[in-house]
C-alpha cells in the first residue's frame, strides 16, 4: 500500500546535505530563480525526503532552487538590490560570509509517492492559465523595477501590445438605430427549409467547424481521398483518417520498425486490395 507524504519537521540545511531528485525531468530557468532569491529571499521551502539510511535528503520539489543557491556560492556576493527604492544587500547572503543553505520541509514517504510528488509539482504549474489583464495590472503596479518577478520590461511591453491588438479586434457595440416610422408588416413568407437533413435511423449528425482556409483544404483532401477510394463518402473518409491517426499514435510507443502501407490501410478500415 502506498505511503502518502507525511511532514516531519522544517530545518535549514547546508546544500551539501541535499541531493537532487534522481531523473528529475524538468529543466527550469535557474538564472531567473537566482535573481528572485537575491531580491526576495527563499520564500518557499524545498520539499525533501528523509529515509532510514544515512543518505543525504532527496529534494522532491525545488530542485532548481537548490541549483540556484549552489550557483550563488558562498557569500558575500557583493550584489545589491532595490527594495522600496533603498539599496539593500543580496537577500541570500546579506552581504556577509555565508555558507549556502536552504530551508527544507522534511517528509517521509515511499518511492512511489516521491515520484508522484516530483511529477505533479513540475506539471501542475504548466496546467494553469493566465488572466492577461490581471497579469498586466500586477506588473504595471511594480513600476520600473521588475527585478525578482521573472518578467522584463520587454515582456510587459509584449503583453500590453497583445492586449491592445485583442481589444482592437473586438467589434464595437452596435449603435442604436434611429427609430423608424411604422411600416406595414411584410407579407408572410414560407419558412426556410432545415439546411441539415435529419439523419437516417441509427445515425447522428456530426458538425465540424473550420476557418475558411481550413475548410477549403478539408474539402480538397476529402475529394482526393474519395478519388482514391471511390466507395468512401465524406464521413467515411474522416472516420478512416481518425482511425489511422489513432494507430500511428499507438505505434509511437513501440520499437521503431517499418510499417507497410497495407497495415496502415487496414488500421484505417480501408479494404484496398
Amino acid at each position: 500500500m502506498a505511503t502518502p507524504a507525511a511532514y516531519v519537521r522544517t530545518e535549514v540545511r547546508p546544500i551539501g546535505d541535499l541531493t537532487p531528485f534522481p531523473g528529475n525531468a524538468k529543466r527550469g530557468d535557474v538564472g531567473a530563480i537566482l535573481e528572485s532569491l537575491c531580491r526576495n529571499g527563499q520564500y518557499r521551502s524545498l520539499i525533501t525526503r528523509e529515509t532510514d539510511t544515512a543518505d543525504p535528503l532527496v529534494v522532491l520539489t525545488g530542485n532548481h532552487t537548490l541549483q540556484a543557491i549552489a550557483a550563488h556560492g558562498p557569500g558575500p556576493c557583493g550584489l545589491t538590490v532595490k527594495v522600496n527604492g533603498v539599496e539593500q544587500p543580496c537577500a541570500l547572503c546579506h552581504g556577509e560570509e555565508w555558507t549556502p543553505t536552504a530551508r527544507c520541509e522534511i517528509v517521509h514517504c515511499d518511492d512511489d509517492t516521491a515520484r508522484r510528488v516530483n511529477l505533479v509539482d513540475n506539471r501542475s504549474a504548466e496546467l494553469g492559465t493566465w488572466d492577461s489583464e490581471a497579469l498586466a495590472a500586477l506588473l504595471g503596479n511594480m513600476g520600473d523595477d521588475l527585478t525578482g518577478t521573472g518578467y522584463s520590461s520587454s515582456d510587459l511591453d509584449d503583453l500590453l501590445t497583445a492586449l491592445d491588438e485583442a481589444n482592437a479586434d473586438e467589434p464595437d457595440e452596435e449603435e442604436e438605430e434611429p427609430e423608424q416610422p411604422d411600416q406595414p408588416a411584410p407579407a408572410a413568407t414560407p419558412a426556410a427549409a432545415d439546411p441539415v437533413p435529419a439523419p437516417p435511423p441509427g445515425h447522428a449528425n456530426l458538425t465540424l467547424t473550420y476557418p475558411d482556409a481550413d475548410r477549403d483544404e478539408a474539402d480538397r483532401l476529402i475529394a482526393t481521398a474519395r478519388t482514391a477510394v471511390p466507395d468512401a463518402d465524406a464521413p467515411a473518409v474522416v472516420l478512416s483518417a481518425l482511425r489511422l491517426l489513432d494507430d500511428v499514435l499507438a505505434r509511437r510507443e513501440q520499437p521503431a520498425h517499418d510499417v507497410p502501407v497495407t497495415a496502415l490501410l487496414a488500421a484505417a478500415g480501408i479494404n484496398h486490395e
